[in-house]
């Protein structure tokens, strides 16, 4: 059992949204859903907030136990994964991209635990050299949902050999669902572990690691018991 802090609890660094718009501030500001970090508390785990500063990325890293990659309001660049750039991708936000790549890179090489959301799932197969359907075809599931986020919109489908199937213990379960992109080319030696009913990609993981799992959906809005048990399952990888 590794020492934690006084707290005895992990701490799990947040990647954050930042932005130069005026729409939270006049000046430049960062920002995080609230519910990315009560989840961590709620699992036991001590939130920290990671501004997006690449060259900063190695030092963060040394200071905790896990990172939570969150979804963000933007696109990852097409470029870093050799595609040129579809109209439908928008708002880049590179150095909260160079961040996470870097972050993400330590993470793999270090064997620390690392969960991915939405846009975070993205960034784990990208980093890992995987790339990205820029803009997902109409299908009969919502995959940008028109619901409040709090609410499902589709059933997930959990491949029975995988880790996380062994973390919710069920085959199947609905989940809430806001993007616009998803998985295409799997990343160096990622598996998949959920599928939606159309054939998108809803989770990935890495075997051969403590804790290294991409999730398309939200599961920090805790719609049901098996959203709670990924963010238990990855607060415990960061204390063993």
């Amino acid at each position: 059992m590794k020492k934690l802090n006084k707290y005895k609890k992990p701490v799990i660094g947040i990647s954050i949204d930042s932005s130069v718009e005026k729409t939270y501030s006049k000046f430049p500001w960062y920002a995080i859903r609230a519910n990315y970090v009560n989840s961590i508390i709620n699992s036991n785990g001590l939130p920290l907030m990671l501004p997006s500063k690449p060259e900063l990325a190695a030092a963060y890293f040394k200071l905790v136990d896990g990172i939570l990659l969150t979804g963000g309001d933007f696109d990852i660049d097409p470029k870093i994964y050799g595609k040129k750039r579809h109209k439908a991708v928008t708002l880049l936000d590179k150095p909260r991209t160079n961040f996470e790549i870097k972050i993400a890179k330590l993470a793999l090489k270090k064997n620390k635990p690392i969960l991915g959301i939405c846009g975070g799932q993205q960034l784990l197969n990208v980093a890992l050299g995987g790339s990205l359907v820029q803009h997902i075809n109409k299908t009969n599931i919502k995959h940008e949902q028109v619901e409040p986020r709090n609410k499902p919109s589709h059933k997930v489908k959990i491949k029975l050999e995988s880790k996380l199937f062994k973390i919710v213990k069920k085959e199947k379960f609905k989940v809430n669902s806001a993007h616009h992109q998803a998985i295409k080319n799997l990343g160096k030696n990622l598996k998949i572990n959920a599928t939606a009913e159309d054939g998108i990609i809803e989770g990935v993981e890495l075997l051969n690691h403590k804790f290294f799992v991409g999730i398309q959906w939200h599961p920090e809005f805790f719609i049901s018991d098996c959203d709670k048990k990924i963010f238990q399952a990855f607060i415990k990888a960061c204390i063993k």
